[in-house]
């Protein structure tokens, strides 16, 4: 009977602590195009940003990130997978904040302190 209890409660524990506690956020899902970036980037005032996107499926945990050129702001133009916790969102190894009002969308790279000028804010619309 003690080892019916001990297996129990180790299969409890075990199925409580699964990759499952990540954050699904439906709002999330669908393709974002980039409206402007706040950064100490080196483009023209003249920049489109348009061509730069995120399509989210927040049921696979996966990003497909698109840019018109070698310039991109995420990551390069691909698929990814991406945790979000509900405050923060990682893509491909790098931390967002991230916050949804309506159809916008905004990322703020959760920076390194010990470098200067790493800050940026991503600011897009739901397509």
């Amino acid at each position: 009977m003690r080892k019916a209890v001990f297996l129990f409660t180790l299969l409890f524990v075990f199925n409580s602590c699964s990759s499952d506690d990540d954050v699904v956020d439906a709002a999330l899902n669908g393709t974002w195009v980039l409206n402007k970036a706040s950064c100490f980037c080196g483009f023209g005032e003249d920049f489109d940003f348009s061509g730069h996107k995120l399509t989210f499926d927040s049921s696979e945990q996966r990003v497909i990130v698109e840019n018109t050129d070698d310039t991109w702001f995420v990551a390069e133009s691909g698929t990814y997978t991406f945790i979000n916790n509900g405050s923060t969102i990682n893509i491909n190894g790098r931390l967002y904040t991230y916050d949804i009002e309506g159809n916008s969308l905004n990322l703020i790279f959760v920076d390194n302190p010990d470098i200067a000028d790493d800050e940026i804010g991503l600011f897009y619309t739901k397509d």
